[in-house]
């Protein structure tokens, strides 16, 4: 008996061991994740999602955990930090409900307290969900769970798991059957593969007992280029744009209170709450509204937003086979890069307690309202290297080829985390881009980038006619304030000092390396209006003006009254008038204005 009864005792760390070998079978089909993704939109990113889920839970956890409450106290911690996606917060709520529940448990050790914790979360599940729907990976869940049998006492998880996994195998089969969608496209739910996927890992790791999976990277081996540009064709355009996730910490609110005050801002309302700390996701149209209510209600540490219009279009049909990826800072049209499917990474503005998401859930009309409200000055970062390599997870397996073109290296550390993530292994050819510029002289660029990839150049020749390009845009600043520019070392102390001290009015530009510096200066704002037109008019006689915008900080009037007078000096309107990237705002200040060109040049080369 007492041989028996050992037998009916987990090990900590076997079942840490398969917990990292179910992340990694998850991470190595990634992308057959992302090609069945048609549910709840057809976004294709479901196994990325996942994948990253996974990847924290392998770097989160460790051997250190010498009981089974600690390896699920930190597969819980793991998951709520890394959730992404509905079905990756229905993961992280799962687990933590294992964890919850085993803690209530007297013998936390055993196999019997195990099952029952498992199966007692499925409510928890269940209840992060504000529609839980049927044939989706609720429902593999619920059916694993369920098939663990404890009616005998002394049974392992070596007995009681390969029986379960047939049930959650025949579940997830059978999800083709139990939603239209997926019927129509004769494919099984993403996130319920990517559960199995897991169970299959978890499983064979227990019952093999030793290493039966290693880690590849994207999945480069087993998926072809040809298989990743599959597409479903039976899918409906979302209706709302923003896939938003927030991890908050300090939540003093119930799950259900988080679903009732959320419910009005959007669908796919999903909420995982453990400890103090939520992770929410829903599909919105108001991000930055979003993130308002949360930050009333907790203290904001992560956030995304995906652009799932741009995603669905992307699957649906693709304009180049090329994908144009640049940072928020390039101010463009919000319209421009949708039409021409250009993906941004978004810089993070820090204002006070609460970290924004440039251009999404932060605004620059937003931020000069609460920058006159916080005493600190909000303070700018670069996406993240995870971040990065994220939405390179997910274009490489819909295009052929990666050009990313950063704001000025001088000016920012992003050229430098992009040109690290492209260095890491890939399924295609990433090229990155030191622009040089920023804001919209950055935006012309990209815009020329766009250009010359709809026309079919190759992809080894738009490096060297980039470096080229670049050299032949500019941007003038009309500053009014040169304390922001000083303050975030766009320009140099001493001069600006100088500068301010004599009153003067400077216009600010980059140097040819990306650097800040004092183009000119005039007694008043209306001085540098006057010395900015010339300029332009003597560059458009000189070498011929291909196109120009201007863009502004808070000062929409002035900046349609400049598009107009330079409309009659020029003979031509400017591509667009913008309102600027908050990170511009901090650094030009509230008023300024802009004026970027680009001449003519010769674009062969």
């Amino acid at each position: 008996m007492e041989v028996r009864q050992t037998n009916s005792v987990i090990d900590p760390k076997k079942l840490l061991f398969a917990f990292h070998q179910g992340a990694i079978q998850l991470i190595n089909e990634k992308q057959v994740l992302n090609q069945i993704n048609v549910f709840p939109v057809s976004d294709g990113d479901t196994g990325s999602n996942l994948a990253s889920l996974m990847q924290t839970i392998l770097e989160e956890t460790s051997e250190e955990s010498s009981t089974v409450v600690e390896v699920f106290e930190q597969v819980a911690d793991a998951s709520l930090l890394g959730a992404r996606g509905n079905s990756g917060i229905i993961f992280a709520q799962y687990f933590n409900g294992i964890y919850n529940h085993l803690l209530q448990m007297e013998e936390k050790e055993t196999v019997q307290s195990f099952v029952q914790s498992v199966r007692s979360a499925i409510t928890e599940a269940y209840q992060a969900i504000e529609r839980p729907v049927e044939g989706t990976i609720i429902t593999v869940i619920r059916s694993w769970a369920e098939a663990l049998d404890v009616s005998d006492s002394f049974a392992t998880l070596e007995t009681l798991l390969p029986h379960a996994l047939i049930k959650a195998k025949q579940a997830l089969d059978n999800t083709t059957n139990q939603l239209k969608i997926l019927k129509k496209n004769q494919v099984v739910d993403a996130g319920a593969k990517g559960f199995y996927l897991f169970l299959e890992g978890f499983t064979e790791a227990l019952v093999a007992k030793k290493p039966a999976l290693h880690l590849v990277q994207s999945a480069i081996s087993t998926v072809s280029i040809e298989r990743s540009m599959e597409t479903h064709m039976h899918t409906e355009e979302p209706v709302y744009r923003y896939c938003t996730e927030i991890l908050l910490d300090h939540v003093t609110l119930t799950k259900e209170e988080l679903q009732n005050n959320l419910r009005s801002f959007g669908d796919s309302l999903i909420v995982a709450v453990n400890r103090g700390k939520a992770r929410v996701h829903i599909h919105s149209n108001q991000p930055a509204e979003v993130l308002g209510y949360l930050s009333s209600v907790g203290k904001p540490i992560q956030q995304k937003a995906d652009d799932m219009l741009l995603q669905y279009q992307v699957n649906q049909r693709r304009k180049a086979p090329i994908a144009l990826v640049t940072d928020s800072i390039a101010d463009i049209p919000a319209e421009y890069l949708l039409d021409h499917q250009i993906h941004v990474l978004p810089m993070n503005i820090l204002m006070g307690d609460t970290s924004y998401i440039d251009k999404i859930t932060l605004l620059t009309k937003q931020f000069l309202t609460l920058s006159k409200q916080t005493e600190e000055p909000a303070t700018s970062s670069q996406p993240a290297l995870k971040t990065v390599e994220q939405l390179f997870s997910f274009l490489e397996t819909r295009y052929e080829a990666i050009l990313v073109i950063t704001v000025a290296g001088k000016l920012s550390g992003t050229y430098f985390t992009v040109k690290e993530a492209a260095k890491r292994k890939h399924a295609i050819p990433i090229e990155v881009i030191d622009s040089r510029q920023n804001s919209a002289a950055q935006g012309l660029l990209v815009m020329q980038a766009n250009e010359w990839i709809q026309a079919g150049i190759p992809f080894k020749t738009l490096k060297s006619r980039l470096a080229k390009k670049r050299e032949e845009i500019e941007i003038l600043v009309s500053v009014d304030d040169l304390n922001p520019m000083i303050r975030s070392g766009r320009i140099p102390q001493a001069v600006g000092r100088v500068a301010k001290g004599i009153n003067l009015k400077p216009i600010v530009s980059l140097d040819e390396y990306g650097e800040g510096k004092l183009s000119s200066f005039a007694l008043s704002r209306h001085g540098n209006e006057r010395k900015i037109f010339r300029k332009l008019v003597k560059v458009n006689n000189e070498h011929g003006l291909k196109r120009y915008a201007i863009i502004h900080v808070g000062n929409e009037d002035k900046a349609i009254l400049w598009g107009r007078k330079l409309t009659e000096q020029l003979g031509f309107p400017p591509s667009f008038i913008t309102d600027s990237s908050t990170v511009i705002a901090m650094s030009a200040g509230e008023g300024s204005i802009a004026v970027a060109y680009e001449m003519e040049g010769d674009e062969k080369g």
